[in-house]
């Protein structure tokens, strides 16, 4: 306690020290191996010094204990003996400090050196407005599960949200397809077979479609809408490529009115985000190997737009 008091601020609680040392010295050049076990490290109430310590040892404890409790630290230390300012105990204590800054400014490095993967389980992309995972995604996110089942005293944060810039075109996009899908099926031959709703739209005549977006406009606003006067075609135009120009302008202007009528409520960007930390949820517990109380689904989470798709960034505590 009188070290760490002033270096981890808080006072031990419980633990067991043992080291394993090797030294070799050759023309007065040192190789020393240090083995340190700690065994069943706690730590109790805050120490008098509190403030002025810098290192985040608790959760540094939690990354490096393992399923057992236990904390193995391999310090090697080189250097001559001739020269005057060099001491192994303070290089030692530099290194068991790298060794805890490391883990905490990159815990999901130190997670990934037990399973491969792990490491890139951190973040997780979401294309907009969906919420299924992609295979390789899925595989990190179960590494990332088999790792936090040998540091048991880790928890998972991860977060609900959806990027409106990015989810919302792309949820407006689908409910425009679906509603025009709808239009569609009632216009469309009993035996035209199945297809997208952009390629069965495409497969009508010029007519069928501007009926179906009519039908579509008028289901959406409630009022039949009154299409603009087309431009006058130019001089020497046929009566086949007029009626094509003025279809083409009523097509154009029913479908800009259809899209601009359709509304995504807040509440389904929320049931995105919801879907979206479920999924990560699922991967995570699918194997059986990570409990379920060890996962929790925040609201305060980190998500954002990244190259183009939605970015969960999963926390550990």
């Amino acid at each position: 306690n009188p070290y760490s008091g002033p270096v981890a601020g808080y006072n031990i609680a419980k633990g067991k020290l043992t080291t394993r040392l090797h030294y070799r010295i050759e023309e007065r050049q040192l190789d020393a191996q240090h083995n340190i076990r700690i065994d069943q490290l706690e730590w109790g109430e805050a120490s008098e010094t509190q403030g002025e310590a810098t290192l985040p040892v608790k959760l540094a404890t939690s990354l490096l204990k393992d399923r057992n409790g236990v904390i193995e630290l391999d310090v090697p230390v080189g250097g001559t003996l001739d020269d005057p300012t060099f001491r192994v105990g303070p290089i030692v204590w530099q290194i068991i400090k790298n060794i805890i800054v490391k883990a905490v400014t990159a815990p999901f490095a130190l997670l990934g050196s037990l399973f491969a993967g792990a490491e890139e389980a951190q973040f997780v992309d979401f294309g907009p407005g969906e919420a299924a995972l992609d295979p390789a995604t899925a595989e990190r996110l179960d590494a990332l599960a088999k790792s936090l089942a040998e540091r048991p005293q880790l928890k998972l944060d991860v977060p609900i949200g959806a990027v409106a810039d990015l989810d919302r075109p792309a949820l407006e996009e689908r409910a425009y397809q679906a509603a025009l899908a709808d239009a569609v099926a009632t216009r469309r031959p009993a035996d035209a077979g199945s297809a997208g709703p952009a390629s069965a739209f495409e497969s009508l005549e010029p007519k069928q479609r501007i009926e179906a977006l009519t039908a579509l406009v008028r289901q959406q606003t409630g009022t039949e809408p009154v299409l603009p006067e087309p431009p006058e075609p130019a001089e020497g135009t046929s009566r086949e490529d007029a009626r094509a120009l003025r279809q083409a302008a009523a097509l154009e202007y029913l479908e800009q009115a259809a899209r601009a009528s359709v509304v995504v409520p807040e509440s389904e960007l929320a049931s995105l985000g919801e879907a979206r930390a479920q999924a990560v949820e699922r991967a995570l517990l699918g194997g059986g190997v990570l409990e379920p109380t060890r996962v929790f689904k925040v609201r305060e989470g980190k998500v954002s737009a990244h190259e183009g798709k939605v970015r969960f960034e999963l926390g550990l505590e």
